[in-house]
């Protein structure tokens, strides 16, 4: 493992230092992305949290019995602000960055169907997250009756997509390789909400944008992670936001999820609802990392249960109005008596 682990982390190494070897549009320099509106004045860059691929993390697939209750392995709350710490009312705008991309991929419209249908008809899967809540005590293991909890969005979860074809996309990140900026991603997720015209603070307190990376369009780091979710400060307050990569792609899809619960023709999309299901659960428990919750290793509710294959929390199928979609389990403080595993619904 340590050994792979290595290889992808330098051609991740590689693809950010000698940029010209990607192909196409993605050559040009950090100038070509989209800055962020003058409006929302300086932007800092908050925590990243990262989604591991397949057999680069150990799953704590904690399932003591309720006769033995044992808390040690719980999310505990951060200690966050009493608003904006959960989503108690959610909502996404789904941005399509970069001319790279066309509105007929399928991966597209498999994106957006899986997000509008969360909330609808036959998604059990969101209401795990029900238990989390805001304003609690830092350290806080449940959240009482009163405490106001992470909630359902008011009509549709996906409350507009923009297809932000102006420019090549051309992302880089101050993440994994520890860039002097604030990265590409979080300043197209500030020139969203200007787009949406979500430019007082209050408007994002419980939104995130999922920044969908087009095809050939290869982020730093990528590969090392499947994906991640941050915040960036600004005018318009702290935008929430996941980094989602072209996830059928290259050495990518095998090791984020293609084909791992379906193998009929939805099967290559098994990674996309996957992914970007545990960074929009995570989202919604965790706003701002690492404000919401989180475990004592600094595991989120995704985390603790990505990538089981079988037994009680294997990632498995969800059928909602807009299809069926694979997602996996997240983290319950409350199954088991009390002493936490992962639930699918």
């Amino acid at each position: 493992m340590r050994a792979s682990r290595s290889i992808v982390l330098a051609c991740a190494v590689a693809a950010a230092i000698v940029p010209a070897s990607l192909a196409g549009a993605t050559t040009q320099s950090h100038s070509a992305a989209r800055p962020a509106p003058a409006s929302a004045g300086k932007l800092t860059q908050g925590p990243i949290h990262y989604f591991w691929p397949r057999n680069h993390v150990a799953v704590q697939n904690k399932t003591a019995s309720a006769s033995s209750v044992d808390t040690s392995n719980d999310l505990v709350y951060g200690g966050g602000a009493s608003t904006g710490t959960v989503s108690t009312q959610p909502a996404v705008y789904i941005v399509f960055w970069g001319s790279q991309w066309s509105q007929a991929d399928p991966y597209a419209k498999y994106l957006q169907d899986f997000l509008s249908g969360l909330y609808t008809t036959g998604d059990n899967w969101t209401t795990v997250a029900d238990q989390y809540c805001e304003g609690v005590s830092t350290g806080a293991t449940s959240c009482p009756t009163g405490a106001t909890h992470v909630g359902s969005p008011s009509g549709s979860l996906v409350k507009g997509v923009w297809w932000d074809n102006a420019l090549p996309a051309v992302p880089y990140t101050s993440g994994v390789l520890n860039f002097p900026t604030t990265d590409a991603m979080a300043s197209e997720a500030v020139a969203a909400a200007a787009h949406f015209h979500n430019t007082a603070a209050g408007s994002n307190t419980n939104t995130q944008y999922v920044i969908a990376l087009p095809p050939h369009a290869i982020a730093p780091g990528e590969g090392y992670y499947c994906a991640y979710h941050s915040s960036v400060s600004s005018n318009y307050g702290d935008v929430a936001y996941t980094n989602l990569p072209y996830l059928t792609e290259n050495v990518i899809g095998s090791m984020c999820g293609e084909n791992i619960v379906n193998n009929d023709s939805r099967g290559m999309y098994d990674g996309v609802s996957i992914v970007e299901g545990h960074e929009f659960m995570e989202t919604i428990t965790d706003m701002r990392p690492r404000t919401g919750w989180a475990d004592a290793s600094g595991q989120e509710n995704g985390d603790k249960c990505a990538w089981i294959t079988s037994g009680p929390g294997a990632m498995a199928n969800i059928n909602t109005t807009t299809g069926r979609f694979a997602v996996q389990s997240t983290w319950s403080n409350s199954l088991n008596g009390g002493s936490g595993g992962c639930a699918i619904s």
